[in-house]
């Protein structure tokens, strides 16, 4: 007898497609009618010889209504006008609350405004706004009043960039309010505020007990929130296929629900904990930003949970099919939002194509289901099955084709689970110190041995190739999907289901806090000073360092890029000083989020810097320096201040740039000359001043500016080595070609090139290295 497919489920999936071909296609419903109908009365056609032929017409004919129901829900969507901000140009006043944490990059910040009145009158819409990062993060919640001019959103080539903005309810876009201010923290309701909080004290947990990237890492599989999430890291997620597992998907869902009833199975009845567990889980979903995956995954939860509790066994790929049709019917335009489409996909690939390649795999291996290596191949399975559903998705959506991504995901997924564990435990505990630190010293190496193996795969050749598609191409490889998982289900009755997945994160997690504390303990410390110029992007950091003593000299820009650098150069998280040469957002404006995450000592500087970081205020003392000042790490290792003259400082060092403060470090006979960002009037007052500037090595000032680097100043230094921090492709022209002409004949070393560059010396020798 011939197994019949449910009704339900194929009108959810009729939904499903309907609202696609409204949004994607267009059309009259009509007609979307005309063709479902066709193709239900082919399909029943079949069913004549084998008995139901009556009931499967109903059934489709239902079916074809269903769907054309949701294309005209689609089509209305698509079709529906936009609120008048889409329309709106020139200089306006805007309130607005901003919908989610603000994405900082470099010294930039990037939010989404949810606008509630334009020029005094009410209004709505979303507003896409780049600002200069404040020194005072901006958060989800807060209310600002901006006056920008509004602008529609740019086209690009081959990407549709209105469309896709307008599929997250964003209508315009302004760039460098004219003026704008803050004025109201957590201007929504007060559930909402109290979520957010909670979700901003379990990030600063994971945050204060794991370095970077490790802790965006761990956020973005958590929190699904990841604020200084490095480019590098992006791109290497990007290009090995592994970005989804950022994404908060049905795994934290899992998770989040196993933890919430085995604790709460202490005081009460498995069942009533269950219960509980799921009245919790809106809760999440808003925690994490209420972004399409986790909807979709809470929302399949909720269902599986109930037939579980009811005592019916329905295949989970049907929940997808109904978690689907019900976001699609609230919010058709989703089917545009590239993380729906991913989310949908992956999903499909774990339910459906997963189970049977796994037990395909158990059978051939002949292993039997349980145990640590049933648990390799199923992760294995889930990850095979995700990355091919979600390729076609991919390439449309980034042009990029990632051919390894099957065997990336493979490698990734036991460090997956074993790094959302020690998110879980950071997020929860890492309040307490001594958790933080075991977390720290422990807990790092799984997330960091995740970040070494998508870094090392993505470097491979040919990791990603250059592809676009066209639709009929992705519906073809969906198409022949459906025929793979119709072949490997060939001869059972029912879709096989994922079994109970060993538990491989504890071990995971262990063994690789094992393999990294030995690997510590065994590697030799050389014993010398050193002066590391920071790969921080467009801006500065440099961190030198002694035997135990550490000087952080600049903060680097407001996106912390000086987080991710530090680890690679500084054991621990703690510094002796911060010391700022100036207060440019480039060289001060990632104090805020160091004075946040690691433990520091004094907060040295300029007069002006210390007053340009007044509102910071974290470290634990504050001092003012001045010409002659000399801080001591060693006994063979100093660094002195030669400029600015505080009290009689005169028309060379007019200006912010010329009165940054010009170190010296020196260790033993070595001299490395930090100059910041002076110019040329206070280079040639040092030139005439009669100190003597010779010096081993220089950091180009001010990111090789064609206004500094005068001859006179390279004549008085006379370097050997010159290092220049800079960004890639910065919008400043740094280093000039004119500049790096006039440090011909001399070893250069760049961070956008080199990456990080490093001086050792044991006071007699010198020597260079770079990261890359």
């Amino acid at each position: 007898m011939t197994k019949r497919l449910p009704a339900l489920p194929l009108a959810a999936a009729a939904f499903i497609a309907g609202s696609a071909g409204g949004v994607l296609i267009g059309g009259p419903w009509p007609l979307m009618l005309l063709v479902a109908l066709a193709a239900a009365t082919a399909t029943a056609l079949t069913s004549l010889g084998r008995g139901g032929y009556a009931r499967a017409l109903l059934v489709l004919l239902a079916v074809a209504a269903v769907a054309a129901a949701g294309h005209a829900r689609g089509s209305e969507a698509d079709a529906r006008p936009p609120p008048p901000l889409a329309s709106l140009e020139g200089v306006h006043e805007i309130s607005g609350v901003v919908r989610s944490d603000p994405r900082v990059s470099g010294a930039i910040t990037r939010l989404d405004l949810r606008v509630d009145s334009i020029d005094g009158a009410a209004a709505e819409g979303g507003l896409r706004l780049t600002l200069p990062a404040p020194r005072q993060p901006l958060r989800a919640g807060d209310r600002i009043l901006a006056t920008v001019e509004v602008e529609r959103p740019g086209a690009f080539e081959e990407f549709d960039y209105a469309a896709f903005l307008r599929s997250r309810g964003i209508h315009a876009v302004a760039a460098y309010p004219e003026r704008w201010t803050l004025v109201e923290r957590d201007a929504e309701h007060a559930a909402v505020d109290a979520l957010r909080a909670m979700r901003r004290w379990a990030l600063g947990n994971i945050e204060r007990a794991l370095p970077e990237p490790e802790a965006s890492l761990a956020a973005g599989m958590l929190l699904g929130r990841q604020r200084t999430m490095p480019a590098a890291l992006e791109e290497n997620l990007r290009r090995t296929g592994t970005t989804h597992l950022l994404v908060v998907s049905g795994q934290n869902i899992a998770l989040l629900l196993g933890t919430a009833v085995g604790l709460l199975s202490a005081v009460v009845a498995r069942r009533q904990a269950a219960l509980i567990a799921l009245a919790l889980l809106p809760g999440y979903v808003v925690l994490t930003g209420a972004e399409p995956p986790v909807v979709r995954a809470a929302i399949m939860a909720v269902g599986i949970a109930i037939a579980a509790r009811s005592g019916r066994r329905t295949p989970a790929w049907i929940y997808l099919l109904y978690a689907l049709a019900l976001m699609l019917a609230l919010r058709p335009l989703l089917i545009r939002d590239v993380a729906f489409q991913l989310s949908a996909t992956a999903t499909a690939g774990v339910l459906l194509l997963a189970p049977p390649l796994r037990d395909r795999a158990l059978a051939r291996l002949g292993v039997a289901p349980g145990g640590l290596a049933a648990g390799f191949a199923e992760g294995a399975a889930v990850a095979v099955g995700a990355s091919l559903a979600v390729l076609s998705v991919q390439a449309a959506a980034f042009g990029t084709l990632p051919l390894l991504q099957a065997p990336a995901n493979v490698v990734v997924a036991p460090l997956y689970e074993a790094t959302v564990l020690v998110a879980v435990l950071a997020a929860l505990l890492g309040w307490l110190d001594p958790i933080a630190r075991v977390v720290e010293v422990a807990g790092v190496f799984a997330p960091a041995a995740f970040v070494a193996a998508v870094e090392a795969m993505a470097a491979l050749p040919l990791a990603t190739v250059e592809l676009r598609p066209p639709p009929l191409a992705a519906a073809g490889w969906f198409a022949l999907l459906g025929g793979l998982v119709w072949l490997l289900n060939r001869g059972t009755t029912q879709i096989s289901l994922p079994g109970q997945r060993a538990r491989l994160a504890a071990p995971v997690a262990l063994a690789t806090a094992a393999a990294g504390l030995w690997l510590a303990v065994l590697t030799p410390s050389d014993g010398l000073a050193s002066v590391t110029v920071l790969d921080v992007g467009q801006g500065s950091a440099i961190l030198v360092r002694d035997g135990g003593a550490a000087v952080l000299v600049d903060t680097g820009p407001a996106d912390g890029a000086v987080l991710t650098a530090l680890p690679r150069a500084l054991e621990g998280r703690s510094l002796d000083a911060v010391l700022l040469t100036h207060g440019d957002s480039d060289h001060a404006g990632g104090l805020a989020e160091l004075e946040r995450r690691l433990r520091l000592g004094v907060l040295l500087g300029s007069e002006d810097a210390l007053a340009a970081v007044a509102p910071e205020g974290g470290a634990t003392g504050t001092q003012a320096l001045d010409i002659g000042d000399r801080i001591r790490l060693s006994e063979r290792t100093s660094i002195e201040v030669l400029s600015p003259p505080v009290v009689t400082a005169g028309r060379a060092h007019r200006g912010a740039n010329n009165r940054s403060l010009v170190l010296l470090v020196t260790i033993g006979e070595r001299r490395i000359l930090l100059p910041a960002d002076i110019e040329a009037p206070a280079e040639q007052w040092l030139a005439s001043s009669g100190l003597d500037l010779r010096a081993d090595a220089l950091v180009l000032p001010h990111h090789g500016s064609r206004t500094s680097s005068s001859a006179v100043f390279l004549e008085a230094v006379d370097p050997r080595v010159a290092i220049v921090s800079v960004g890639a492709r910065n919008p400043h022209g740094h280093p000039h070609p004119e500049v790096l002409e006039r440090y011909a004949g001399i070893a250069l070393y760049r961070t956008d090139e080199h990456g990080d560059v490093t001086l050792r010396s044991d006071g007699a020798r010198l020597w260079v290295r770079s990261s890359r």
